[in-house]
């Protein structure tokens, strides 16, 4: 009889220990992967970072004569937030020939997984007729 019980304990006890591990497995797989996803977006901001924008003129008497880019900077990471985001503006001419580029900080802290609206004020060359904006850089802020 003890036999029996002691077999009973030892069978019970491996049951229980190999239905415990999975758990713990798959909470240190999650946790390795959060980790990686972690890294990848600090590494490789650009991948997460996107900025969309518009040219206005100003609309009222002191800004009449001047024009604004606006539009919106998105971070589609999970867990990374970043800040100081490096936008280059390149002008074009009616023929599509680059007229002239250049680079603009966005002081800002930018949570993961937002749109952040923006507004800057420009001077593009006279004869742009279009313009195209992208993220140049930015970087992850300390969490």
């Amino acid at each position: 009889m003890r036999i029996i019980i002691y077999t009973a304990l030892i069978v019970f006890s491996f049951v229980f220990e190999n239905c415990q591990k999975p758990a713990v497995q798959k909470a240190a797989a999650i946790e390795d992967l959060n980790y990686e996803s972690l890294v990848q977006e600090k590494d490789s901001p650009l991948m997460f970072m996107a900025v969309e924008a518009r040219i206005k003129q100003g609309e009222d008497e002191e800004t009449k004569n001047k024009k604004f880019i606006y539009g919106t900077i998105s971070n589609t990471a999970m867990q990374t937030k970043f800040r100081d985001v490096t936008l280059t503006i390149k002008y074009y001419s009616r023929n599509n020939d680059l007229i002239d580029a250049a680079d603009i900080l966005v002081k800002n802290l930018y949570e993961p997984n937002t749109r952040t609206k923006f507004e800057l004020p420009v001077i593009p060359p006279d004869s742009m007729q279009t313009f195209d904006i992208e993220v140049k850089d930015a970087r992850s802020a300390k969490q």
